[in-house]
């Protein structure tokens, strides 16, 4: 009778265990349409907590309460706290986060070359060329359609703001200014390339490097937004800004496909709508900003000069091979849509 007792309590047990370990399993990848619980939407980043892209990554999570209460759960980490960059993009996939944004170069790095084409020198010379060819001609349909395979989906992209180039040594006009001078940049074949052919020595480098590299003179300049050299005060340290406009570099705001796929359709559209509504209203305070930091550089004694048109367009010119490059690698259909979204 003992053991025959001993027996149920073993199996009783073991049971209670698998149990356990299925249970444990499933809810490792919860899907967004699992159960009647709010979907918890983690946020992260890399930007500081007071810059625009985070205060209005956290009024998603007020919009998304107005509009669908005790739907959604909206978390935002900012300032790197779940990681770098390439930790963020690769969390997208793995489920550690929902969202994530940053520099379109790094997620465009894992999709493929027709993803960078978003990059491309000079492609969008303002923010009126970038708003037009993004959201009105079809520029971020064809940046989904190059995500696509791998998994991920842009809802909507922030402004980062038109890169720009910050010095220790000087302002740079044309290609003689930039010979001999280390740009950092980040790590890419299409950066590398369009700075080769402006003229400068591209120099990749981690962003936790670029302050004591720039104070010690071991890069002389770096390619940035405007609200980045704010936030690190970069002036103070490399006094000299060209307002180049070379790239649009936005900020997309991914998560992955499957996950937003298995959302229920009445929720996934109120949640792009607050994405787009946030996106929105983030461009349009984040180019504002960008006229107060550029009176705080001037006012603080930094050199602020903005290329002419016959310099924008000797630049243009320095840069052509870059499309021929990468019209080599996406082939011409591909690099004629890009070119297509560009405002007439």
């Amino acid at each position: 009778m003992k053991k025959n007792l001993k027996r149920i309590l073993a199996l009783t047990l073991a049971m209670v265990m698998l149990a356990f370990v299925f249970t444990g399993c499933g809810g490792a990848k919860e899907d967004a349409a699992s159960g009647d619980e709010p979907i918890v939407i983690k946020i992260a980043h890399t930007d500081s907590s007071s810059r625009s892209t985070h205060l209005w990554s956290e009024k998603l999570g007020e919009y998304l309460e107005e509009k669908a209460p005790g739907k959604f759960v909206v978390e935002v980490y900012p300032d790197g706290q779940l990681g770098d960059t390439p930790d963020l993009v690769a969390g997208v996939k793995l489920g550690t986060v929902t969202m994530c944004f940053d520099l379109s170069s790094v997620i465009a790095a894992a999709a493929g070359p027709a993803a960078s084409c978003i990059d491309l020198p000079y492609l969008y010379p303002t923010y009126e060329d970038w708003i037009t060819g993004t959201f009105e001609n079809g520029g971020l349909e064809l940046f989904n359609e190059a995500l696509k395979d791998s998994g991920y989906y842009c809802v909507d992209m922030y402004y980062n703001g038109m890169r720009q180039v910050i010095s220790s040594e000087r302002t740079y006009h044309n290609a003689a200014d930039l010979k001999g001078q280390k740009i950092r940049i980040a790590q890419n074949e299409l950066n590398v390339a369009l700075w080769k052919d402006m003229g400068a020595n591209p120099t990749p480098m981690a962003w936790g490097e670029v302050i004591t590299s720039l104070s010690q003179g071991t890069i002389n300049g770096l390619d940035h937004s405007l609200g980045v050299f704010n936030d690190f005060s970069l002036h103070e340290i490399a006094p000299y800004v060209t307002l180049t406009n070379h790239a649009s570099s936005p900020f997309p705001i991914i998560c992955s496909l499957e996950w937003i796929e298995s959302m229920p359709e009445d929720l996934r559209a109120v949640f792009e709508e607050g994405v787009h509504y946030v996106s929105e209203q983030q461009r349009g305070e984040e180019r504002a900003n960008e006229m107060g930091y550029l009176e705080r550089f001037k006012n603080e004694g930094a050199t602020v000069e903005e290329l002419t048109p016959e310099e924008v367009n000797a630049f243009v010119e320095s840069v052509q091979p870059v499309y021929d490059m990468w019209r080599e690698k996406v082939g011409d259909d591909v690099m004629d849509a890009w070119l297509a979204t560009v405002p007439k």
